[in-house]
């Protein structure tokens, strides 16, 4: 997980925190930090942001300006010359605050907070702190909780303490990816740990871990690296699958998109999508990104709603689809399950006269096509085949940093709920639209990126099954006799 990550620090949680630094040492140059534990606070310092995060040590002394200083200056190799370090971010880490839950009142409140905030000096309690507890579960995220210094706002890193009653289950430990960002956005998920090494590539459950690791087979590499003879002699590997399973393998261990099957792509130049809503199950689509292009140089268009529920952008967008891009597939990720039927049953609310339109054309789903149909056409790189992991698996950065597809959705309802709620104009706070359409950019450039590499991986495949010159056609059985 660490060598597929690259994290800039570790933080030690239980219930076996102590094992985890003699753990990673071994193998890593990574910050490890562990709450709760030492007499002074542990700091790491990230080169590149500027971000200094900080974990409380035992105790419930306050802690003084002065020590929090030092450490700082020292894990950012300052010289101590008095002078506080300028951090772009403060990340102060404790282990206490937890939620409480009252079953009865169907409540929530956050315990311990007043004795959390008397252990952080005034001048760590800014605007700027992002407060992070192992108490809470990852993910959730306060508004801003009113204190006697001003507000803080407290998001979840770790598994709740807080009895939720039926319908909670402590199976499976996952760990939590934390991103923070220098304008102050952070982004809190979690991750399965059997998403990586052996246990992360497709048909290796629980036996078949087994079965290559008493095999000596332990990482990727080396399963992608074991001749195809040898996986078919394992017990519970067929040839088939231990084909399947060798080419995943490769796939993750290049970065690589690697082909799988036999069909072909468009033979057409596509026409990107994505889209964006107010949830998983929406009943807008209020903006429609299109790439017409590569994910380099192609030219992005926005076409987005400019009143709330009018539906104009959706006939701007077949306007321009059955004009100036007649007759090209449109390319979606996941859009046989989401893009295409939001879109279909967007147009039958507003447009009913142009759902034949929109349903005759050719609607191509790049994730069904690589790892469905016919079993699949293509091994896909990165640690799930969500569009922006693969994407990231293979060269493409987004531009935008610290948004998501819920957050972008939370804050369209959001201004949805407000405008619904306005008595006259200029009540409402717009969200920032432009951020908006580049990170919705940055989702159709990802696809662009993709789909570019399974053309050259079925190109090549193609060029490999496609016999060339006179010596290479096919014979018949009298041929060797």
């Amino acid at each position: 997980m660490v060598a597929s990550l690259s994290p800039d620090v570790v933080v030690a949680t239980e219930p076996q925190a102590g094992v985890v630094g003699p753990s990673l040492r071994r193998e890593f140059d990574v910050d490890i930090l562990e709450p709760g534990t030492g007499m002074r606070p542990d700091v790491s310092v990230g080169n590149d942001s500027g971000c200094a995060v900080l974990t409380l040590p035992m105790g419930e002394e306050p802690l003084a300006p002065e020590q929090i200083r030092t450490q700082v200056e020292r894990a950012s190799g300052g010289g101590g010359s008095g002078t506080p370090v300028a951090a772009a971010q403060i990340c102060v880490i404790n282990q206490t605050v937890s939620l409480s839950v009252n079953p009865y009142a169907r409540s929530a409140t956050l315990a311990d907070v007043s004795s959390y905030r008397s252990r952080i000096p005034d001048r760590w309690w800014t605007a700027s702190t992002i407060h992070l507890s192992t108490a809470l579960r990852a993910g959730f995220t306060t508004t801003r909780v009113q204190t006697d210094d001003g507000d803080a706002q407290f998001v979840g890193i770790g598994t709740s303490n807080a009895d939720l009653g039926v319908g909670t289950t402590a199976e499976t430990a996952h760990a939590t990816l934390v991103a923070v960002y220098s304008n102050g956005a952070i982004d809190v998920s979690e991750i399965d740990p059997r998403q990586f090494g052996l246990r992360g590539v497709p048909e290796i459950g629980p036996a078949r871990f087994e079965t290559l690791r008493n095999a000596g087979i332990t990482t990727v590499g080396e399963l992608a690296d074991t001749p195809l003879r040898e996986l078919t002699d394992l017990s519970g590997l067929g040839r088939t699958s231990a084909n399947t399973v060798r080419t995943a393998a490769e796939a993750r261990a290049t970065d690589s998109v690697l082909p799988t099957g036999d069909d072909s792509l468009p033979n057409q130049d596509p026409v990107f999508i994505d889209i964006e809503t107010d949830g998983l199950h929406p009943s807008t689509a209020w903006l429609i990104g299109v790439l017409d292009g590569g994910p380099e140089d192609g030219h992005y268009m926005s076409f987005r709603e400019r009143a709330v529920g009018d539906g104009s952008h959706l006939r701007a967008f077949l306007t321009w689809l059955t004009g100036a891009a007649t007759g090209r597939p449109v390319v979606a990720w996941n859009g046989y399950r989401f893009d295409f039927p939001v879109i279909t049953d967007q147009l039958r609310q507003h447009h009913p006269e142009l759902v034949e339109r929109w349903t005759d054309r050719y609607q191509f789903d790049a994730l069904w096509w690589a790892t469905t149909k016919n079993g699949g056409n293509a091994a896909l790189p990165g640690r799930t085949n969500k569009l922006e992991h693969v994407a990231e698996a293979l060269g493409w950065e987004p531009s935008t940093n610290g948004i998501d597809g819920a957050t972008v959705a939370a804050l369209y309802t959001a201004y949805r709920s407000q405008v619904a709620g306005a008595t006259g104009a200029g009540t409402t706070a717009e969200p920032d639209w432009d951020r908006l359409e580049r990170y919705c950019e940055d989702d159709v450039r990802a696809l662009a990126t993709i789909y570019e590499h399974l053309d050259t991986a079925a190109r090549q495949d193609a060029e490999l099954k496609t016999p060339t010159g006179e010596n290479s056609s096919q014979g018949s059985l009298a041929d060797f006799s």
